[in-house]
């Protein structure tokens, strides 16, 4: 690891990298924390996003988390194994991940997700944006992607508990499916699986309030 932090520690592009991007603000870390090196991170306060890359000793592997929300990934793009391929990557792609993280548009959602008229859905005329101490974090109409295929198409989240009732849409599945978290820990929701949208309409409004309750009562 001390090699791996020596080498990061004097990377020049380090010192290139734009201190705002999009919505966006660099945050130079270069900080151990357990097997892991963080060096940077784009943070967006605000919206809770924020873009993080890192060295894995564990692995041996540079990589990059995404935060969106209380959802987090590993972008496996960013995934090398020394620090000139990272440098390549990071400047190949690393403008338009927080471009896309910063800006919502329809030309970046597959067409798959149109022909299914999730982005049609007029949910917040029909819910509120704060639902028992929950915001609505996500809404159909501006749906974002993660990985493995799923985008969030719904989420109420009370980021004070960090904990959050969340909708995906699966392309690969043509499938809608559900998950809460209760301080951080992920639970399968089973009660939103379909692959009707006009079912999972009916579904949110039977059952959306009573499971935040449920979550709101292990929180209290």
């Amino acid at each position: 690891m001390e090699k791996i932090i020596a080498e990061v520690d004097e990377w020049e592009l380090l010192k290139k990298l734009p201190k705002e991007f999009g919505k966006f603000t660099l945050l130079i870390e270069l900080e151990k924390r357990d097997t892991q090196y963080c060096i940077f991170t784009y943070q967006n306060k605000v919206e809770h996003k924020s873009f993080t890359v890192l060295y894995d000793q564990a692995t041996k592997e540079y990589f990059a988390r995404v935060v969106i929300g209380l959802i987090e990934y590993f972008d496996v793009n960013f995934i090398v194994g020394d620090i000139q391929q990272l440098e390549k990557i990071l400047i190949q792609r690393l403008k338009g991940v927080l471009n896309q993280l910063s800006f919502f548009t329809k030309e970046n959602i597959e067409s798959i997700v149109h022909e299914k008229k999730i982005m049609d859905w007029s949910f917040e005329e029909e819910y509120p944006q704060n639902l028992l101490g929950f915001e609505l974090f996500i809404k159909p109409d501006e749906p974002v992607k993660v990985i493995n295929g799923s985008y969030i198409i719904v989420d109420y989240s009370d980021f004070n508990f960090n904990s959050n009732l969340t909708i995906y849409y699966n392309v690969f599945r043509d499938e809608f499916f559900g998950e809460t978290r209760i301080k951080g820990t992920p639970i399968i929701l089973a009660l939103f699986d379909t692959k009707d949208l006009t079912e999972l309409q009916k579904l949110v409004a039977s059952h959306l309030r009573t499971e935040l309750e449920k979550i709101r009562m292990q929180l209290n």
